[in-house]
């Protein structure tokens, strides 16, 4: 049967997204699928790979052939990506043991990641790494459970990330791509990007580890029968190594060239700047991009977008009964609200740290604030300033990048906070940047579908990739919003800086 169709499917914090698109790489068909986030524990952030992952992904499959009356055999390749690090341990038959464990919003592995700095000793690991083990990485989450489930330690036959997971069920082979890796500290050689053997000991066999793939766009194998059976995929369809979202989003919208740079507006924030090469000395990670040569500085936020659903869900329910009961949508109205409030908030400052902060103050201690509050302000105050504290980290965030040498030029903002316009302007105006928002922002999934054709050559290059991208909005910066903006952002600093010892007092 003739080939038709590249696949691409992202399995996300709270959704799953798929994309179809022909093997030039325009769009067909998309779909998606939600799933919730299981969370036994204050802290504690999981999936359940089967149901969440593996289950979406049949879904998905179905809807987006059903929706171009298609054939799985027509489809020529699938490409997936998956949140970052979340850890999944699985047996001799790729079969999950425990719930997979997610990425920065699982807090559960502070003592790990302390104990790995201090037998590794925090100069070395900034020598290293140039960053120090958090939350965030791999070993401290396979160290938990080494420490407190040692039965399912020992049991443990491979140790995946979420991406690997779903290609080895497709493929029974077990890979990961060198972007993903890079949040594997401390067992990644970042200078050679294989395991190392030292580092290794500290946490887990490196032979439970997955082979580091050449590429993001390596072909890992096809499909098998038995996996074909179980998702409705067809036997041979070729599967690549895959990546984590916020890459394959950055492809998704262009992203491919030293210059270019993305900002995700998701329920968390993520940033990815591409460069030509490693960049040493920054507080930013910098490691190999999804694109075969190039490199990146990448960072994020905790708390963006589930900042602003709290608030909807928490201080607007009449909003959220309204929309469920068929009128206007919860979020549209909220966001009126906040459309009359001056720059400053009329001196009402969020601090963001809901779920504790990555960058650019790495403190998973750090404790949500709203500061200055008076009986003058409003609803429309307070969702005003929730977009200006978010505002003022993603400014600090992008601090970080000029201060590297990274220059940060016309932004590419994705993801579902691109749907407000004012939280863009907003954004634009504190950070004097220009953004610009593509018309087709269907998301990784898109990016996804996009690297599998670059792997069987159906797509030509990187730079055809750029060449199907249309810009549908740009915002420019209020210079006149900005200077006033200059002072909110030190007393925002301040705030952080005067209180942390308090945030922590009450963790």
């Amino acid at each position: 049967m003739q080939k038709k169709y590249l696949l691409g499917f992202d399995a996300g914090t709270s959704e799953s997204k798929g994309t179809l698109t022909d093997l030039e790489g325009h769009v067909l068909a998309t779909t998606s699928a939600k799933h919730g986030i299981i969370s036994p524990y204050p802290g504690f952030a999981e999936h359940d790979p089967i149901a969440d992952w593996l289950g979406d992904l049949k879904k998905i499959i179905r809807s987006l052939l059903d929706q171009v009356n298609g054939q799985a055999e027509e489809i020529a390749a699938i490409g997936i990506s998956t949140i970052m690090a979340a850890v999944t341990f699985v047996d001799e038959n790729c079969e999950p043991l425990r719930n997979a464990i997610l990425y920065g919003i699982d807090t559960r592995c502070m003592e790990q990641a302390e104990e790995i700095n201090q037998k590794i000793g925090s100069e070395r690991m900034q020598q290293e790494f140039g960053t120090l083990c958090t939350v965030e990485h791999f070993g401290a989450k396979i160290l938990w459970v080494k420490e407190n489930e040692p039965e399912i330690f020992s049991r443990t036959k491979h140790i995946t990330f979420a991406s690997g997971f779903l290609t080895a069920r497709l493929t029974g082979n077990y890979y990961v791509d060198k972007y993903s890796a890079s949040s594997a500290l401390p067992m990644l050689d970042i200078k050679t990007q294989q395991w190392n053997d030292e580092f290794c000991e500290l946490i887990c066999p490196k032979e439970m580890l997955p082979t580091i793939a050449e590429s993001t766009y390596s072909i890992v194998g096809t499909v098998t029968a038995k996996a074909a059976e179980e998702t409705g995929l067809a036997e041979g369809i070729t599967v690549i190594c895959g990546t984590t979202d916020a890459g394959a989003e950055a492809v998704s919208v262009g992203v491919v060239k030293p210059g270019d740079t993305m900002l995700m507006y998701g329920s968390t924030a993520f940033y990815i700047g591409v460069t030509s090469e490693k960049v040493n000395g920054t507080k930013m990670w910098s490691n190999p991009y999804t694109i075969d040569g190039k490199y990146c500085c990448t960072g994020g936020m905790a708390t963006t977008g589930s900042l602003t659903r709290w608030i909807r869900d928490e201080m607007a329910k009449e909003l959220v009964a309204g929309e469920e009961s068929g009128g206007e949508n919860a979020y549209t109205a909220l966001f009126r609200e906040a459309e009359s409030i001056p720059a400053g908030s009329d001196g009402l400052i969020v601090l963001p740290y809901f779920q504790g902060e990555r960058m650019p103050i790495q403190d998973p201690k750090a404790k949500g604030v709203f500061f200055g509050l008076n009986l003058q302000h409003t609803r429309g105050h307070i969702i005003h300033a929730a977009f200006e504290g978010i505002g003022y980290g993603i400014s600090q965030n992008l601090q970080l990048f000029e201060d590297a040498g990274v220059p940060v030029g016309r932004v590419t903002a994705v993801g579902g906070g691109t749907k407000s316009l004012l939280w863009l302007q907003v954004v634009s105006d504190i950070c004097g940047i220009i953004q610009q928002v593509p018309e087709v922002t269907v998301g990784a999934s898109y990016g996804d579908a996009l690297m599998a054709g670059l792997a069987i050559g159906t797509i030509e290059s990187p730079e055809a990739i750029k060449n199907l991208i249309k810009i549908k909005y740009v915002i420019e910066p209020n210079m006149e919003n900005n200077k006033e903006y200059k002072k909110y952002k030190e007393l925002f600093a301040e705030l952080y800086e005067n209180n942390k010892n308090i945030m922590h007092q009450l963790w």
